[in-house]
């Protein structure tokens, strides 16, 4: 296989802090055109971003999980900082290079004295001694490299690198690759001998843990299992819905799980979807329900409404689309003597599928699935003629164009 690995180069400008492109991120709440972002920002700042961070496809930026990540933190926190840091180097192959081969020689533990260095040439024909001083503010602006001592400070993996590890694998174009990078992020750094990005060596790398991944990943389909000659789950557990946003949850460590349903339900696009349906049926003056595999389920009348959610970026639509299809027929057997006569199921997903994926939506459809979207363009959600009569005796408002 040739070299996956990102080649963004972007540009380290002493003119541009971090907190910059943060509060640039942060202003992204929707798929954006690049030209409205431009005509907000300063055009180099603009420029810098993109190439560090951003994914852009047709001129539009596109709301992925990094500026999921800044809208969930509020702030330039020490999350915020580091996966930014992990995501500029891996993307950008000088400054991967240099920390792999010269800061991180020691078999990826740092040298961080070389910032003291006022004479080497490490970036010749790429920069030259600016982009090595840049470099040095860089880090010093992310709290990693303390000016002066020229000591390093790279936090504890555990508190970032796996949201790290989500958000850079969108840069990853090949899919091989990808999902080779999420399925084991500890062998893909080690053989691409880019542990050093951690300050780190291979063998402390493999020690290290980290929660598991989600909507790239071969199985993410929740284990069901029940005792033999057993085909219904007889006790529901239903209980109201109330969780809370991922951004007013406790700070701290992120725990390790392999519970493919707790790690979906942290991310802020799936609650964002959640909360959305919530408030639909609220306003109808009914009462939505959830356990531990349903997200939300709703009764109206003789009918149980069984709600999906699904965050995807872009490379992951079909993949999400055909998870909740499993996940919606399963929940519908299962559940049989815990939901009314009629039951309607229903896919509610981050993104419309477009361009060679729309046939995914009269697909969902020609199954009796319902199939909801969020607009591009806003929070607000949409969906096609099917859908509309499939709910419109439960939710009145999917007679609008959006809802």
């Amino acid at each position: 296989m040739s070299d996956p690995l990102p080649q963004f180069e972007a540009s380290l400008s002493k003119y541009f802090r971090v907190e910059d492109h943060f509060a640039l991120v942060r202003s992204i709440s929707h798929d954006t055109p690049e030209a409205e972002l431009r005509s907000r920002f300063d055009t180099d700042l603009y420029v810098t971003a993109r190439a560090r961070y951003l994914i852009v496809k047709d001129n539009v930026v596109q709301r992925d999980k990094l500026i999921d990540l800044i809208h969930e933190e509020g702030k330039l926190t020490e999350r915020v900082k580091m996966v930014m840091y992990f995501l500029f180097m891996f993307r950008d192959p000088r400054y991967r290079r240099f920390i792999c081969t010269v800061l991180g020689r020691n078999h990826g533990k740092w040298d961080a004295s070389i910032f003291s260095d006022t004479g080497s040439e490490f970036f010749p024909r790429a920069g030259g001694r600016k982009a090595f001083t840049n470099l040095r503010q860089f880090l010093s602006q992310t709290g990693i490299i303390e000016e002066g001592s020229w000591t390093a400070h790279m936090p504890d993996p555990s508190g970032w690198f796996p949201a790290a590890v989500q958000i850079a694998s969108s840069s990853i174009v090949d899919a091989i690759a990808r999902k080779s990078f999420l399925a084991s992020p500890h062998g893909f750094l080690i053989r691409y001998r880019i542990n050093a990005l951690l300050n780190i060596t291979p063998e402390e790398l493999a020690q290290l843990e980290f929660g598991g991944t989600y909507e790239e990943s071969e199985d993410l389909l929740p284990q069901i299992e029940l005792p033999d000659a057993d085909s219904r789950i007889e006790v529901a557990n239903f209980k109201s819905w109330n969780r809370v946003a991922p951004s007013k949850r406790k700070r701290g460590l992120q725990i390790s799980t392999t519970d493919p349903i707790a790690i979906e339900r942290a991310n802020s696009q799936h609650f964002l979807l959640e909360e959305r349906i919530f408030n639909l049926c609220r306003d109808q003056r009914l009462e939505p329900m959830t356990n531990r595999l349903v997200d939300l389920v709703v009764d109206s009348h003789d009918t149980s409404v069984i709600f999906e959610m699904k965050s995807c970026g872009l490379a992951a639509i079909r993949g999400q689309i055909r998870r909740a299809i499993s996940q919606l027929l399963e929940y519908r057997f299962l559940y049989r003597d815990s939901l009314r006569p009629d039951v309607v199921v229903c896919a509610v997903v981050e993104r419309r599928p477009r361009g060679r994926l729309t046939w995914l939506i009269g697909y969902v459809e020609s199954l009796g699935i319902g199939l909801i979207w969020k607009n591009d363009q806003d929070d607000k959600l949409n969906c096609g003629d099917a859908t509309r009569k499939l709910l419109v005796g439960i939710l009145p408002q999917v007679e609008d164009a959006d809802f």
